[in-house]
């Protein structure tokens, strides 16, 4: 008699499983009205479909993980946790106090951080090193593919389309030799060569500037004077050095939120402030030389926390972006697995339902845009402001479907949602 409580009970537990991105979610509030002895009963069956949600999230995610490696090391410790939550779930399925059930909530979270703790600490096999290797270098090239296609469209200048035609010819080269190598060196100098195009696009679209179709015959300008010229390059220089306080600034900062462990943290945002640091100096540097060691300065800050941080992790090369992009697996596992679970009770409730897919879809567009910026850290800022956004819009749309489909009343976040 209890079975189809329990179950809409755990569709909606699942729906509130959000909190690794959306901050912590409280459990549904019993609902209202009834003898005293039903509604405790109810309360019992609420926290035990609580606990089991929670159980078969923390399994999904082990599953998922499980699923993502070749290591047979790590899915040997992915099944050994699969296995404790599958025993901790039986156990659940038949507890009959309340306050047992909410520990074994609790357990299902320890169990789930120690095996991903156990598994990071395998070591990597040749081949995931290879791809992992491989998949930075994709995305430094793909990264740089976009701009320059961006650039191409808008651009009207047809030196400027040529120049940028020829830099995207040679990235997609060295894309098409990074799906097919096998070679970390190799790998390496092909994004190491990605820069490189990237940067000497850069330098032949400013020497290019001005010049315009059939305008090859037209005077010239009087040639600068060296003390314009030294200002002209001072204030690049500037601009350049500045440039890089602000990126590796907005790298720290949303790699300390990323990271979600307060030693990381720390670290990140003590490298943050040495950096900020930096740029009054900059600002009022008179040489390039000066711009040059202030360079130097952000990038040994930026070399010795990645090394300060990588004690902690079995990468050797792990840095802030790493951190970064694990949360955005994490939001994007999350509402795949939400919206899979949205779509098995869409029927109940069809425009909240799509609604819901529709938020969804545009969390995957926003973390692939703050996945694309998060290595260089231009524009890492406002993609940043744009993850926050929707996911927030997600979670509007997740709490109307929860209403409509449980009835509520539910509270989430502190946030009394009508039935």
């Amino acid at each position: 008699m209890q079975r189809t409580i329990g179950r809409s009970r755990v569709m909606l537990v699942l729906l509130m499983a959000l909190g690794l991105m959306l901050g912590s979610v409280a459990a549904p509030a019993a609902a209202t009205g009834g003898a005293e002895g039903e509604s405790e009963g109810k309360t019992l069956e609420s926290v035990r479909a609580e606990t089991i949600g929670t159980i078969d999230y923390k399994t999904s995610l082990l599953t998922d993980l499980k699923n993502g490696t070749d290591n047979a090391d790590r899915k040997a410790v992915y099944d050994d946790g699969i296995a404790q939550l599958a025993a901790l779930r039986a156990t659940a399925a038949d507890e009959p106090e309340v306050e047992r059930l909410r520990q074994m909530g609790a357990e299902a979270h320890g169990i789930y951080h120690d095996t991903k703790s156990r598994a990071s600490a395998v070591g990597q096999t040749e081949e995931e090193k290879i791809a992992e290797v491989r998949n930075a270098t994709l995305d430094t090239i793909d990264y740089k593919l976009g701009i320059f296609r961006e650039a191409e469209k808008k651009t009207d200048n047809p030196a400027h389309k040529g120049i940028y035609a020829a830099a995207v010819g040679q990235l997609e080269a060295l894309k098409a030799a990074a799906e097919a190598g096998s070679d970390v060196t190799q790998l390496k100098e092909l994004k190491s060569q990605a820069h490189d195009v990237y940067d000497a696009t850069k330098t032949k679209i400013g020497e290019s500037q001005g010049v315009e179709k059939g305008d090859e015959g037209k005077q010239e300008e009087p040639e600068k004077t060296e003390a314009e010229k030294a200002a002209e390059a001072l204030a690049k220089a500037k601009r350049s050095t500045l440039g890089l306080i602000e990126h590796k600034i907005s790298i720290f900062i949303h790699g300390a939120e990323a990271a979600k462990n307060p030693a990381v943290t720390g670290v990140y945002e003590d490298a943050a402030e040495r950096v900020a640091e930096l740029t009054d100096d900059a600002q009022s540097a008179t040489e390039i030389g000066d711009l040059k060691d202030i360079d130097a300065k952000v990038m040994e800050i930026y070399e010795s926390t990645k090394a300060a941080v990588a004690e902690s992790h079995p990468k050797p090369d792990w840095q802030p972006s790493e951190s970064i992009k694990s949360y955005l697996d994490n939001i994007d596992g999350a509402v795949t697995h939400l919206v899979r679970v949205v779509n098995s009770e869409a029927a109940r409730s069809p425009e909240t339902a799509d609604a819901v897919v529709k938020a969804g879809a545009n969390v995957k567009a926003t973390t692939d845009a703050v996945r694309a910026v998060c290595e260089s850290g231009n524009k890492l800022d406002s993609k940043w402001a744009d993850l926050g956004e929707a996911v927030h819009a997600f979670r509007k749309a997740l709490q109307a479907h929860t209403v409509a489909v449980t009835g509520g009343p539910a509270y989430v976040n502190g946030w009394q949602l009508p039935g």
